[in-house]
């Protein structure tokens, strides 16, 4: 077995036995949040929050991602140019522990114990060069797999050597914490982070000095563009298959992707991290959902379609161009029609194959590749 597929033979086991975990009696009903959307198993970067949050990833799945800690997380580690198909992500505690009244709560000191053994053997197999705890939580957890005497408020921003690796205490990025730490100090500890792993030769691309070339900026150029050709509506599903068609189209024409956005996998197919529903209204100005019946359509509101040829885009005219044939091609397919074409591209079938071969539920792994988007 190579050393690869050992790694990964390893991390399966470990997920199994995470998901049928029953030490934690008030954990009953929520997710074990532990696989293949958490990141690549040679991250030379581990991220350790506290627990999965109720509006987070105990319905995502995915480490902060789906709730307001999940989107500060995402747009911190964007804005120090960190991708997160460059990073591992997880939580001392791996299920959402909540009180009476159904919320986010503290975990005792009994449910970080009972998940500490999984911690460790998550640092074992992943072996990253630096761990980034995010609170308090995480940073007493780190320290029971390996004693470091180490507070968050005198240790914060600051480089540790522990268990062989690097160990940097940074501040929860919850809305609670943004009290104790502001977010443009916690934009300062992930710029340390940023460069403690550039120092190690383990590069994250540096953020981009040009205005809107952001990856999520591009996403957003690509989604309004859809939505400009769709005066009617469009799906949310929809909007999610045709931006990855045109990121298919990109890596066939060029083999360079369109926007750097993180691409996972769900049950209905590709799902973009920077499309969720909560950051479509700062993402694409102008954009109205509405929900009927359990479905979210998108538009655009009239004033913005006339505005639209106005608007200076960030994709360059190849781009434009890429995105403009994939539309004329399947603008107008039904969402099943989107979803087998989808399911029949190289990268959804190549994951197929490979959840077939292992076994294993790849729900939430990465379907497209990472390619930096370097400034021009």
């Amino acid at each position: 077995m190579t050393e690869k597929k050992d790694k990964e033979a390893k991390f399966l086991d470990l997920v199994s036995r995470v998901q049928k975990c029953t030490k934690c009696p008030r954990m009953e009903g929520s997710a074990r949040v532990l696989g293949p959307g958490c990141g690549p198993l040679n991250a030379p970067l581990l991220f350790v929050g506290e627990a999965p949050g109720r509006l987070g990833a105990d319905g995502s799945h995915l480490p902060f991602h789906g709730d307001k800690s999940g989107h500060n997380f995402e747009k911190l580690i964007e804005q120090v140019g960190i991708s997160r198909y460059e990073v591992f992500v997880t939580n001392a505690v791996l299920c959402n522990p909540k009180d009476e009244n159904g919320n986010n709560a503290t975990p005792t000191g009994a449910e970080i114990e009972n998940c500490v053994p999984f911690l460790r053997e998550t640092i074992e197999i992943l072996d990253p060069a630096i761990v980034v705890t995010l609170g308090a939580v995480a940073l007493k957890s780190c320290g029971i797999v390996q004693t470091h005497g180490l507070s968050l408020k005198d240790g914060v921003r600051t480089k540790n050597n522990w268990m062989t690796r690097t160990l940097v205490p940074v501040y929860h990025p919850g809305q609670r914490a943004m009290v104790h730490r502001s977010f443009a100090n916690q934009l300062s500890d992930y710029q340390f982070i940023a460069e403690t792993l550039r120092r190690l030769n383990q590069s994250p691309r540096r953020p981009t000095s040009k205005k809107g070339r952001s990856g999520s900026e591009k996403l957003g150029d690509v989604a309004r563009r859809v939505l400009e050709a769709h005066p009617e509506g469009l799906s949310y599903f929809a909007l999610h298959k045709l931006c990855f068609l045109a990121e298919v189209a990109s890596l066939e024409a060029s083999g360079k992707r369109l926007t750097n956005s993180y691409v996972v996998r769900q049950k209905d197919g590709p799902y973009f991290v920077d499309l969720h529903s909560a950051k479509l209204p700062t993402l694409i100005p102008g954009i109205q959902l509405r929900n009927s019946s359990g479905k979210l359509s998108l538009h655009l509101s009239p004033q913005m379609l006339l505005l639209s040829p106005n608007i200076k885009m960030t994709l360059s005219d190849q781009e434009q161009f890429i995105v403009e044939r994939v539309l004329t091609k399947y603008g107008s397919w039904r969402d099943a029609e989107l979803k087998r074409v989808v399911y029949l591209s190289k990268y959804m079938r190549a994951l197929l194959r490979r959840e077939q071969k292992s076994g294993a539920n790849l729900y939430n792994a990465a379907v497209l590749p990472f390619v930096s988007l370097d400034e021009e």
